[in-house]
């Protein structure tokens, strides 16, 4: 998952989140190095594996090469109170390149793209910091300090969105350089000179387009001055609600306890009631415990309502009918919420047939129990994930424990090591964090290098379990990647770092060390699909930057990275039993006992035995969302602003409530931390799904998933391009073909485009080669490209296309990956 902090333009949608002397903080710069020599990854000082997560009860150690440094790797954060003078020194940098801004001319065109973006990062550099220390520090003090900086540049961020005179500077740049194409065009003498015209990318009117629509989603372009004032109260409140809903999902005082029998109580903490669902044999215990976290924490319904309706009044008065409406207008695959409702609902319709059969035969399975129960063989709520448990165990023959014994964390790592080498020639180093980098005991540090783009970046790996831990797996961003100006004193690459946080809650039997589940393994995979999204992006600026791509397009790396889990011969490398190699964690791939093939079967079997129903789910919260962020979103504080803003012709507001939603007397939305992240996008999990099962196959991974080649394809086309596509143009490059080359980019990149033209041609890869250092492409050449891949993705399933037009938008087709539910493979 990929947190999304807010709508301001400066903090991105997709945070999964240097002016002289004053841009001396520590910004990790390395110049572009194409032959830099990289020293083999190594796993260092990890000996004692218990008390390096915190097992011990103790801070894990220093290993001996690192000196303390400040928290996430930055000397200025050594204590909390560091964070208030940050975001005043942030606010100060601000102001000055504010500055800079106002003091340009149209002529000075693309310089003022990049002072803006200039702000942005490093306003992110600061908040989206705050933003994952307030999440994930197991210290109340930190996390205290940046909530308050959150809440500070928040307000500032609002302020800077509202500024008339950046958003005049910006639009008049924009109109200057737009004015003087349409003069070429004309044989006219355009306003912009040669030199000032050379200066604009195709990524750079990306940008400045974007950067504008995102001020004028904050209101500024807006006439009147209470409009402009009430958006910026709105978008002001909408930045806050994501943290509040899942702070408290993690606090044992609002989630509660439910009295289940005669001195016996349950925590209403997620995992905890997870847990319970899947183990508790007593029907009327699972009850009590369901029907009680289904009205918890009740702060939540609150939270939600006043978020539905905060969204829904910012998106009315901005013009767009709908908060779902207003996120798609950003650039989206699916564009109109209408083609996301198309496609929700025939999907549901088409995987109905396959979730009644699970559920027919989770019915048997309650029928044939040794204790009936007395609402007979009905299967309800809380009843799901325990039979589904059950059914898993018929199919998983092997002990609950047997897969501990090669997922040892180390291992793991080590495997992870030698998959992400063998796919995409990333190389990871990974020690344990310096004292003080981390946020709490045993967080490790991964620099990663590749041998021709040279430093990648940091990734920090939190996978031990604690209490208070962050309810669910997450990819927070800290620093952004992105070209340094040479203006800036730069001329190379800000590396990203990252915090990816997963669990490791098993026990290994032989060795008494922590072990993953399958599923944890699998959800590590999808996490770090997101941070190779981002080590490997090689954008200009850092609003394009990695996962801060089209909200429909987002998850689909993470979800391709799934994959790797149900592939034997990944297994094969990630899932060894290494305990009695003599180089341990540092050992060779091959070392060690492979996972048993039959075991890997059984478990992708057990993971698919209820892939359908669990569809089912996902489809009902997308479409719940749809209409939690719609035009007429359920509750009731819409009256008064429907009076003033106005309703459309022969509407009128819903009164019902949100949680009347699913007629059962619960609240299950009160525990979707995603409902609240992604409001109005949710739909984009499913969207993955049905694109990685596609780009799956269409790459080449699931004919060699170990093969370079195709992973060359995944970072050039998928991965490397961040935002800097639109979604339609991102997958048109994949559908062309893995021998096409490299993405539908710029004209300014001779080998990309002369490599996909000579492929389109029918070129031999040698002539490829050729072609990509000789020849350039001419505008019209790249356009033509473009069409014969949209005309590939849009084509009949027949035809591999894996694309449909639907209602003013596009969706994935859906038969590929219903295809892998049938075959018992498509377990979430």
């Amino acid at each position: 998952m990929i947190p999304v902090l807010s709508a301001f333009f400066f903090v991105g949608q997709r945070c999964s989140r240097h002016v002289a002397n004053s841009f001396r903080t520590a910004i990790l710069t390395v110049p572009d190095a194409q032959n830099c020599s990289v020293t083999k990854p190594l796993i260092r000082s990890l000996s004692n594996w218990a008390s390096t997560f915190g097992y011990a009860g103790e801070p894990a150690a220093s290993s001996g090469t690192r000196h303390a440094v400040g928290l996430f790797g930055r000397p200025e954060l050594t204590r909390p109170e560091d964070w208030q003078r940050l975001a005043d020194e942030t606010e100060d940098r601000c102001d000055m390149l504010l500055a800079e801004v106002l003091d340009t001319a149209p002529e000075d065109g693309v310089e003022v793209v990049a002072l803006i973006d200039e702000m942005s990062d490093q306003l992110c550099r600061t908040y989206d910091a705050a933003e994952c220390c307030r999440n994930v520090h197991s210290d109340p003090r930190w996390r205290a300090a940046a909530g308050k900086v959150c809440v500070q540049l928040g307000e500032y961020i609002s302020r800077v969105n509202h500024h008339e005179g950046m958003y005049q500077r910006l639009s008049g740049a924009l109109a200057a350089y737009e004015s003087s194409l349409a003069a070429l065009e004309k044989r006219e003498t355009p306003r912009l000179g040669p030199r000032q015209l050379a200066g604009w990318c195709r990524e750079s009117v990306m940008v400045a387009h974007k950067l504008k629509q995102d001020m004028e989603q904050a209101g500024v372009h807006l006439s009147s001055e209470s409009h402009r004032a009430r958006v910026a109260e709105l978008a002001a409140a909408n930045g806050h609600f994501g943290a509040a809903f899942n702070t408290a999902l993690t606090d044992p005082s609002k989630v509660g306890r439910v009295r289940i029998a005669l001195g016996r109580s349950a925590s209403l903490e997620p995992s905890n009631v997870a847990a319970l669902m899947v183990s508790e044999p007593d029907e009327q215990v699972r009850k009590k415990i369901y029907m009680a976290a289904g009205k918890s924490p009740a702060c939540n319904q609150h939270l939600l309502e006043d978020m539905v309706a905060t969204r829904w009044e910012l998106a009315r008065v901005q013009g767009y009918p709908s908060y779902a409406a207003l996120r798609m207008a950003g650039g989206s695959l699916a564009r109109t919420p209408g083609a996301v409702v198309a496609f929700l609902e025939q999907l549901a319709a088409d995987v109905r047939p396959m979730a009644e059969q699970e559920l027919q035969a989770l019915r048997r399975l309650k029928a044939a129990s040794s204790d009936p129960s007395p609402s007979g063989a009905t299967i309800h709520a809380w009843d799901v994930e325990y039979y589904a448990a059950r059914a898993r165990q018929l199919l998983i023959t092997s002990q609950p424990s047997a897969v501990l014994r090669y997922t040892v964390v180390p291992s793991v790592l080590t495997g992870i090591r030698h998959l992400l080498w063998r796919v995409f020639r990333m190389e990871w180093r990974i020690s344990e964090a310096a004292p003080g980098e981390g946020w709490a005991p045993g967080v490790l540090r991964c620099e990663v290098e590749h041998p021709e783009l040279g430093p990648l970046g940091v990734v920090y790996l939190d996978l031990g379990d604690r209490p208070g831990k962050y309810p669910t797996a997450v990819t927070f961003p800290i620093t952004c990647g992105r070209e340094v100006p040479p203006t800036r004193g730069g001329g190379g690459r800000q590396l990203p770092v990252m915090a990816l946080l997963a669990s490791a809650s098993g026990t290994c039997p032989t060795t008494g060390k922590p072990a993953m589940s399958y599923r944890e393994l699998r959800v590590l995979l999808h996490e770090l699909g997101h941070c190779c999204h981002n080590l490997l992006s090689r954008t200009k600026y850092q609003h394009l930057w990695g996962t801060r791509c089209a909200q429909d397009i987002v998850e689909v790396p993470s979800h391709l990275f799934e994959y790797f889990a149900s592939d034997p011969r990944v297994m094969a490398v990630l899932a060894r039993d290494r305990s009695a190699t003599a180089a341990g964690a540092d050992g060779a791939m091959e070392d060690g006992e492979p996972l048993p093939e039959g075991l890997l079967k059984e478990l992708v079997a057990g993971r698919s035995v209820t892939a359908a129903l669990e569809l089912q789910q996902q489809l009902v919260l997308s479409l719940v969302d749809q209409w939690m962020f719609g035009e007429q979103p359920p509750g009731g504080p819409y009256a008064e602003v429907n009076a003033s803003v106005g309703t459309p012709e022969g509407t009128s507001a819903r009164a019902t409530t949100i949680s009347e939603i699913w007629r059962q007397g619960t609240s299950p939305e009160l525990r979707v931390g995603h409902l609240t992240i992604y409001g109005g996008a949710y739909y984009g999990y499913v969207y993955a799904r049905c694109l990685a099962a596609q780009l799956w196959r269409l790459t080449g991974l699931a004919e060699a998933p170990l093969d370079p080649v195709a992973g060359n394809l995944v970072r050039e086309r998928l991965l490397g391009p961040g935002g800097s596509l639109e979604p339609l143009d991102l997958l048109a490059g994949l559908a062309i073909g893995r021998a096409a080359g490299t993405s539908l980019g710029s004209t300014s990149d001779p080998a990309a485009a002369a490599a996909a033209a000579a492929t389109a041609a029918g070129a031999t890869p040698g002539a490829v080669a050729v072609a990509a250092r000789q020849r350039r492409l001419e505008p019209w050449q790249v356009a033509r490209l473009r069409q014969r891949g949209l005309d590939k993705a849009l084509a009949s399933p027949a035809e591999g296309g894996f694309l449909q037009a639907l209602q003013g938008g596009f969706a994935p087709r859906s038969e590929p990956y219903l295809e892998l539910i049938r075959a018992g493979r498509g377990g979430a």
